[in-house]
């Protein structure tokens, strides 16, 4: 019998996910993770139980897939106390393992997915990088190869690239395809500006949808704190992607203090607009 109880984070790149995870982890019956390799170490264990090699067809126990699934991650997470996990990674909004899930394990996926604005998703990374100037980003290191200069237009363009994994492309586009199919059903997309503006509202509808109780009320009656957020895992992002404090919070959840066509340009505001398909009256 599994110990914890598993939910799951992804949805679009700078969009609040980190802020929201720790403002949950202030539950002491909720751990969310940081970016979590669950996701890729389930997708290889896939593929390989699904090839066709000798040992395989030797091994005649096919009904034990699921008890692997299961030992991976409840021993990825074996040292947490806390009963629910929720797994952070931005494959998880994607069809495949949402089907996986229900096809091997039996389970329907609960999958929390952060939004906003594209453009905003755009600005927030360029001026990332435009602050970083003594380290090679990500999205700069795949110009490279390509042998594209560095601009702002080029970097929107490869970060809207569906083929660059992580990209905010990517993760868009796999994200529409959930949402318009018949997994739609099991993703709850929370906006980056709702979180901001309401966020009792928002922990609320988390609480519901997950189907978990909510956080008892502390002696101030208040169930989260907004105005003393702690980062409970650093990660070294100059490292991992070339963009250092990527996943850095401040103690208060706050609005953004700039626009993203004062960041951008009107030329690349203009081009990247309107491609929120998760609104009423958007495709």
């Amino acid at each position: 019998m599994d110990r914890h109880k598993f939910f799951y984070l992804a949805g679009l790149p700078r969009t609040g996910s980190t802020v929201l995870g720790e403002i949950l982890n202030q539950n002491e019956n909720i751990h969310v993770s940081p970016a979590s390799p669950l996701s890729e170490i389930i997708g290889e264990v896939l593929i390989k139980w699904r090839s066709d090699t000798v040992t395989l067809r030797a091994y005649k126990h096919p009904e034990q897939l699921p008890n692997v699934w299961r030992g991976i991650r409840e021993g990825l997470y074996q040292h947490r106390p806390e009963p629910c996990i929720i797994d952070k990674s931005w494959a998880w909004h994607m069809s495949d393992p949402i089907n996986s899930t229900r096809e091997i394990l039996g389970e329907e996926m609960k999958v929390i997915c952060t939004v906003d604005n594209i453009i905003d998703c755009l600005a927030s990374f360029i001026m990332l990088i435009r602050s970083n100037p003594d380290y090679v980003s990500y999205i700069d290191e795949y110009l490279q190869t390509q042998r594209l200069v560095p601009s702002d237009e080029n970097r929107c363009l490869a970060l809207m690239d569906p083929r660059i994994g992580t990209s905010v492309g990517w993760c868009y586009e796999n994200l529409k395809k959930t949402w318009q199919g018949k997994n739609r059903k099991n993703l709850l997309l929370v906006e980056r500006v709702d979180l901001v503006k309401n966020p009792d509202a928002v922990l609320k509808r988390i609480y519901e949808f997950l189907e978990i109780p909510e956080m008892a009320v502390w002696a101030d009656g208040k169930k989260h704190y907004y105005d003393s957020i702690e980062k409970e895992i650093t990660e070294n992002d100059g490292a991992a992607y070339g963009i250092p404090n990527l996943h850095q919070l401040g103690p208060k959840l706050r609005d953004r203090t700039w626009k993203a066509k004062e960041v951008l340009g009107s030329q690349l505001a203009f081009k990247y607009r309107r491609l929120e398909f998760w609104r009423p009256g958007k495709r």
